[in-house]
């Protein structure tokens, strides 16, 4: 008799992923794995252009907390220089850590959304976006980094794709305007 693999829900969900007929399957496909492998209240793609040092935000969960289009300028401040230069993957524990790295953090923390949980997305070496999950307080401090890595990389076309379309948009922004993180 053939035992249950441990990767068989996270197959299930890759080839959900794979099977997606669209863009916005796609999304609710990783949204529906990253909810089974770490749980979240809210999560967001945000796709970031490097060489313009912006960011888009791609898909939301909900767009009542966290809406989706815009651009938002990238500084220099901790959060992204972890994620989006240093490629590491960032935890916020509570309140006071997502007050020190989110300019909505009232908002959120109001919601009841104390923690994130944020993956970096690579492609070829490079940061090309960032998968983020809020939930309430610690709830990601135990999070198995390794499974996070390999969920980052079934993401990496979806990032791709999702450039071409972005860098075009970006090159006519008013950069004066924008919102930074």
């Amino acid at each position: 008799m053939a035992q249950a693999s441990a990767l068989a829900p996270w197959a299930a969900h890759a080839r959900a992923l794979g099977m997606a007929p669209d863009r916005d399957a796609q999304w609710q496909a990783v949204s529906a794995l990253l909810a089974e492998a770490f749980g979240h209240q809210l999560f967001t793609a945000l796709l970031y252009l490097e060489e313009q040092r912006l960011m888009k935000r791609l898909y939301t969960s909900d767009e009542s907390i966290s809406p989706l289009g815009g651009f938002k300028a990238t500084g220099n401040g901790p959060w992204s220089r972890h994620v989006l230069e240093q490629g590491q993957m960032y935890v916020a524990s509570n309140e006071d850590d997502v007050r020190t790295v989110f300019s909505e953090a009232p908002m959120l923390i109001e919601r009841g959304l104390q923690s994130a949980f944020n993956i970096p997305v690579r492609y070829q070496g490079r940061v090309v976006g960032s998968l983020n999950m809020l939930a309430g307080r610690h709830a990601y401090d135990g999070v198995d980094r390794e499974l996070a890595a390999v969920i980052a990389g079934m993401c990496a076309p979806i990032f791709v794709a999702e450039m071409q379309d972005a860098q075009a948009a970006a090159a006519q922004i008013d950069r004066a305007g924008l919102d930074s993180v």
